[in-house]
């Protein structure tokens, strides 16, 4: 945001004309968030708890802080405090604990994730409790009762609320378990972006707090990310002068998934070349034969075809064929084949997927009647985690990009990267004929999405040895994880 167009190639549509600069919303704007900051949770106490961002750490309501509560009958949650709010302005602030920021497991994926609650512990007790704040909507469910009850963001919780006694847990954690390494304080997590290039916290900035990830995807940090909550957006807040004027922005307490406006493509390194790419020698000559052999990215390095490695050819064998760009499953006939690592004849195959597998030099030996391509290039292989479990997953992706000195570019997606593994329900196979959907048995409403009640009404099914199977009910979490319509 903010940088000048100095070229730009005649007839591409997708980008406005050079001389202009790049503004949010712009098919060319990435979303970097400014971090660092030295934001504090704090509040002030009147009938009840008004609970804050004091974005400048002066221990009072100030201009520019975030309301997380309502404040008393005048101001609602998501508002920024403006010069004129007589009614909370200048009110004197005490600190909450700083990691009073934590989660519930509702996803089911162990440690913080997509699709976990969020909530400020405001008794700082590790229970939900009343008085704690849940900062985006939340679905708790009653034992023996199907029909989730649903508390939007920005909810105060009450006595008899039925997320009241879940467990809290650290944004940091990882494995389910709680210890004193999950937590961390809110600044360390918060970053927002600069929408008007001031460098400071202004009027039209959003707010977000971070998905944040281990020092080795540090990538993942430096902009907008699956996972990230929007904890302030102008657009939703009725003080600002942008309120309704950025249509196409979700809404604050809510999440960021794939396909939003501010998501950027963040992608953590899996491999380079051909290091886990291999195949199954069916014809036994110790040599990739196209046509007989089926070749495979072994996602963990085993040699042993096992459940979430990738096909990068169409695979037939007995009575079952399963197609390239598709994932190993439990049942698979193809499942615990011995692979051999790949040779020449693999990085000059263009069967299937491996067209778009670049040739690399030096695999294999030599064979004088193969005609080489006249370029080699390396070549490193990535994965967007898109449910943010930080684990290779049914709904993550590959991307290949071909290695160059720029070595920032390799850190998100970026254009000329090749999709080597998109999972097939992601695929866009353009709009439904006539607007209409096939919907979903489990989607209740027919909205179009799988929510977390629907996915446990199917679970549920399939314990009392319903109509649903372990593969449907694996289908419908996928579908839910991607936080995304199906039709």
């Amino acid at each position: 945001i903010g940088d000048t167009r100095v070229y730009i190639p005649e007839g591409d549509e997708c980008i406005p004309d050079c001389g202009t600069k790049v503004v949010q919303g712009d098919h060319d704007a990435t979303y970097m968030l400014m971090t660092n900051l030295d934001a504090k949770l704090a509040y002030f106490t009147y009938d009840d708890e008004e609970v804050y961002v004091d974005m400048d750490n002066d221990s009072k309501v100030s201009f520019g802080d975030v309301r997380l509560t309502n404040v008393s009958n005048h101001y609602g949650p998501n508002t920024k405090v403006k010069i004129c709010d007589e009614f909370d302005l200048g009110h004197d602030l005490t600190q909450l604990n700083q990691t009073s920021v934590r989660y519930v497991e509702t996803d089911d994926l162990i440690g913080y994730t997509l699709g976990d609650a969020v909530y400020v512990d405001v008794d700082d007790s590790n229970f939900v409790s009343a008085g704690d704040i849940r900062l985006v909507e939340v679905e708790a469910y009653m034992p023996g009762n199907p029909v989730p009850f649903v508390y939007p963001a920005w909810s105060v919780v009450d006595s008899n609320d039925v997320d009241v006694g879940d467990v809290l847990l650290g944004l940091l954690d990882r494995d389910g378990v709680d210890d004193g390494e999950d937590y961390t304080d809110l600044n360390e997590v918060l970053g927002y972006i600069d929408s008007d290039c001031t460098g400071t916290w202004t009027c039209p900035d959003k707010l977000y707090i971070q998905q944040y990830t281990e020092c080795d995807s540090f990538q993942l940090n430096l902009g907008v990310s699956v996972g990230d909550l929007r904890l302030y957006v102008p657009v939703n807040d009725p003080n600002s002068p942008f309120y309704d004027e950025e249509e196409d922005w979700p809404e604050c307490g809510t999440k960021v998934t794939l396909c939003n406006i501010d998501v950027e493509y963040g992608v953590t390194e899996v491999f380079h070349n051909y290091a886990l790419i291999k195949f199954v020698d069916r014809d036994n000559d110790g040599l990739f034969t196209e046509g007989v052999d089926h070749v495979y990215i072994d996602m963990d390095n085993s040699s042993d075809v096992t459940v979430g490695d990738v096909r990068l050819t169409d695979v037939s064998i007995k009575n079952d064929t399963y197609a390239n760009n598709t994932k190993v499953d439990d049942h698979d006939l193809d499942r615990a084949g011995t692979m051999l690592p790949a040779d020449l004849y693999i990085t000059v195959s263009d069967l299937d997927l491996l067209a778009v597998v670049p040739y690399v030099a030096g695999y294999g030996p030599a064979d004088p009647t193969v005609e080489l391509p006249t370029e080699s290039f390396n070549f490193t292989v990535s994965m967007f985690d898109n449910d943010c479990s930080g684990d290779w997953t049914c709904v993550d992706a590959l991307y290949l990009s071909i290695d160059d000195q720029f070595w920032m570019d390799d850190l998100a997606v970026t254009h000329k990267d090749i999709r080597l593994y998109i999972p097939p329900g992601l695929i866009c196979d353009g709009e439904v004929p006539n607007g209409e959907c096939d919907y979903h048995a489990y989607d209740a409403n027919q909205d179009g999405m799988i929510s977390i009640g629907e996915v446990n009404t199917a679970i549920d099914d399939y314990r009392t040895q319903g109509p649903t199977s372990i593969a449907d009910v694996s289908e419908l979490i996928d579908m839910y994880r991607t936080g995304e319509p199906y039709c």
